[in-house]
């Protein structure tokens, strides 16, 4: 399983199978899904244009680093775009996947990665409210919604626990969902974002 470590040099712009401590088979899966994602982004918008050249830094690390923090088989990716972190998450373990988004050329090239990488994921091609599932051991979300949307979103799928990869604007976030919900929470540095970090909620209540 991922973990990192030492420091990774994050300018580099190939990061081999040892530094993200993965079988062989695995950094293959990667390296095809990279040739996907360059291919597919010429029609789709699947990620940031600034960020095609940074593959494996701004998006599989970014990815791998939740990692740790995951609990239990079952994990949701809301707003998975283009399969960050979700689809990586399905490559690297052994985890019951869902990656969920209403763009359906998005969810095409999802469904492209799965069938050329032979990953088992589940494809979920709707509006996050529209899903009639819940009960995941884990919630994940990247450059989805605010934090107050994600808690309604695990309030609705009867989900306690999330893990979700945020930015600059965490702290203003915690103070609008802390008017709608009681939380706990603890935030966790990002090794690919000097700005960003990871952030783990769990015990969640509305309000009254």
């Amino acid at each position: 399983m991922f973990h990192v470590e030492h420091a990774l040099d994050f300018s580099r712009s190939i990061i081999s199978e040892k530094d993200l401590n993965v079988s062989r088979g695995t950094y293959e899966k990667l390296k095809i899904y990279e040739r996907l994602l360059l291919k597919w982004q010429k029609a789709v918008n699947l990620v940031s244009p600034g960020t095609l050249n940074h593959y494996w830094q701004r998006h599989v690390l970014d990815s791998l680093q939740i990692i740790p923090h995951i609990r239990g088989k079952n994990i949701l990716d809301v707003g998975s775009g283009g399969g960050f972190p979700g689809m990586i998450l399905a490559m690297v373990g052994d985890w019951d996947v869902i990656c969920v988004d209403a763009d359906r050329r998005k969810m095409l090239f999802l469904a492209e990665a799965a069938r050329m990488t032979s990953t088992k994921v589940h494809l979920k091609t709707c509006r996050i409210e529209k899903l009639q599932l819940g009960g995941f051991d884990t919630v994940c979300a990247r450059g989805f919604a605010e934090l107050t949307k994600l808690l309604d979103i695990m309030v609705q799928r009867q989900s306690e626990y999330g893990v979700f990869l945020k930015g600059a604007k965490l702290n203003a976030e915690l103070e609008k969902a802390g008017e709608k919900f009681d939380f706990k929470y603890e935030t966790h540095p990002s090794r690919t974002s000097e700005n960003g970090c990871i952030l783990v909620v769990h015990s969640i209540k509305k309000r009254k």
